[in-house]
């Protein structure tokens, strides 16, 4: 088994019939496991990776209607295709019922089967791609989570040094030196001394704070943008000439650092550059260029592709929602969350037929971003 190719596990009683099916799929590029019961379906189901599982109905022991449920109860979401000499109209509900993927009447045309299994294999990876993007969700949100306690404790950080720990040393300094005239009384000079004390205080407590949090592992570090878009550059690079289409890449001379979680940035640079690609037809071109401000530092990403209608644009960063037929949209939704937690910006600019281009924007500083 190649391993790269669908696997179809096919069930009937009739060994000629598992040879034919295997003569006829094999050229097809399809992978075929054989079994001659239910029993041995079920165990070969459990120790191969199967795609698609097509059977009999009419089988001893096991029917294929009662293996259909015992599949489905093992993997919900395994389309099975379901064989019959008999055209019952009962059986063929009792099938619906089931949640049979189709239902084929013996004997019936190659092209019918074919279509049935092409139709059956896009449904099983659609279903992958939905537990993989569950997962992936699951996994970002305890990321995000984290990030977002790290960010609040940095901001505060800031936020303690410029407006608590400045105060309070200018309160000790001036406290000190109005203590030490000569014409000041007991009364006053002591006042004064008590308030820089507590400034005092202030002051050590703010220090505290930003040692714990030096002590604290960052996620966030801040690094060259333009280091890691090339890398990521590199990746797609192979798709781009598979395809066909041309990669330009005009990155700023200047360091555009930032401070960013490299993985997740990483994960939606390369998904929109994944886009890019899919959506740009051969000989076609993808743009990649930055630029930095005093204040922010963009990343431009273009193409020459099929564009996206103006409809569809307020929602392309939805959840689910996705331009592509039979694709589940979540990509650009954790894109934008990703930007969003690096406290930038994401925009998009498109038109049908006349490509897209999206417009990454970061600040160069957390501290100048939140104006603390």
């Amino acid at each position: 088994m190649s391993g790269e190719n669908p696997t179809i596990l096919c069930v009937d009683d009739e060994p000629p019939v598992l040879r034919l099916l295997e003569d006829a799929l094999k050229p097809k590029q399809f992978d075929i496991v054989k079994a001659e019961t239910a029993e041995q379906a079920l165990e070969k189901f459990d120790s191969s990776r199967i795609d698609i599982v097509l059977t009999d109905i009419i089988m001893p022991v096991v029917s294929g209607i009662d293996l259909l449920e015992k599949i489905h109860a093992l993997s919900p979401d395994t389309p099975v295709i379901l064989m019959t000499g008999f055209a019952d109209m009962e059986k063929a509900i009792e099938a619906v019922k089931k949640e049979a993927f189709d239902f084929l009447i013996k004997p019936f045309k190659l092209d019918q089967l074919i279509g049935s299994l092409e139709k059956a294999l896009q449904f099983s990876r659609l279903a992958r791609m939905e537990a993989d993007y569950k997962r992936i969700l699951e996994d970002f949100n305890q990321q995000i989570e984290t990030l977002v306690a790290e960010r609040t404790m940095s901001l505060m950080a800031l936020t303690v040094a410029d407006r608590i720990r400045n105060p309070a040393y200018v309160t000790r300094t001036v406290c000190k030196r109005l203590a030490d005239r000569e014409e000041m009384s007991v009364k006053v000079r002591e006042g004064l001394e008590l308030i820089g004390q507590q400034a005092e205080k202030l002051g050590k407590i703010v220090d505290e704070f930003q040692a714990f949090l030096k002590n604290t592992r960052s996620l966030f570090v801040y690094e060259d943008l333009n280091a890691l878009v090339a890398d990521v550059s590199s990746l797609i690079h192979k798709e781009c000439i598979r395809k066909g289409v041309q990669l330009q890449t005009d990155l700023c001379k200047t360091s555009a650092r930032i401070n960013m979680h490299k993985n997740l940035m990483h994960v939606a640079i390369f998904h929109i550059l994944q886009n890019a690609v899919e959506a740009t037809p051969r000989d076609g071109w993808i743009s990649v260029s930055s630029s930095v401000g005093p204040d922010t530092v963009l990343l431009k990403i273009s193409d020459s592709g099929i564009g996206i209608a103006p409809e569809d644009i307020p929602r392309v960063f939805d959840p689910f929602f996705s331009t592509k037929r039979s694709r589940f949209g979540m990509g650009l939704s954790l894109v934008k969350q990703i930007v969003s937690e690096h406290l930038g910006r994401i925009s998009l600019d498109s038109e049908p037929n006349n490509g897209t281009t999206f417009t990454l924007e970061f600040p160069v500083s957390w501290f100048g971003k939140f104006g603390v």
